[in-house]
């Protein structure tokens, strides 16, 4: 397997669930080709979930959209959207990594899972955002990502269609920063330029 990656990689972490899907359109609508790090958006899916979000999508863009396989590489100017029914997990070697172990928070894919992952992967996290969400997905991996001096952003809980992801994530850190509604697409906006 080829060991050359590109070591100024560097990537925005998105990740909701219920009430999310808007603001995930929302945020592909803003992002024009080229890119200079990759974004990973994990939506929490029904197992069979039969839709191909990059096809949803590819209207939004004129970045390259994938649902990423096990072992493809991680590159920049790229959305990755996470398969259903999978983990999907960020190597130290820059490639994605399915995995196929219990949901967490009866979710797979798991927030959390992708965002521990690339805290731990040794690739700069340019931004990562938590939004909408009925479980406590994704608290966990935001708080980690922040400890290790990633700027960290959730979505106001009072502007949130479905308030709990976001409230689970400022308990276990009150330090996130917070998108408030009143500016919330300028400063994701800003995040990405």
């Amino acid at each position: 397997m080829n060991s050359a990656r590109d070591e100024s990689l560097s990537l925005v972490l998105i990740g909701g669930s219920s009430g999310s899907f808007v603001i995930f359109e929302d945020i592909i609508k803003q992002l024009k080709n080229p890119i200079s790090f990759a974004v990973i958006f994990v939506l929490h899916r029904g197992k069979y979930s039969s839709s191909v979000l990059p096809d949803l999508f590819k209207t939004k863009t004129d970045v390259n959209m994938s649902e990423p396989h096990h072992l493809d590489p991680i590159t920049a100017n790229s959305i990755y959207f996470a398969l259903p029914d999978y983990h999907l997990l960020v190597g130290e070697d820059h490639r994605f990594y399915y995995d196929h172990t219990e949901p967490d928070f009866f979710s797979r894919p798991s927030i959390d899972a992708t965002f521990i992952s690339a805290a731990l992967s040794g690739i700069p996290v340019k931004a990562a955002m938590l939004f909408s969400g009925s479980s406590q997905d994704g608290a966990e991996g935001l708080k980690l990502l922040a400890e290790k001096g990633f700027p960290t952003y959730v979505q106001d809980p009072e502007s949130a269609e479905f308030p709990r992801m976001p409230q689970e994530a400022l308990l276990k850190y009150h330090q996130h920063n917070l998108l408030e509604e009143d500016k919330f697409y300028k400063t994701i906006a800003d995040l990405l330029s």
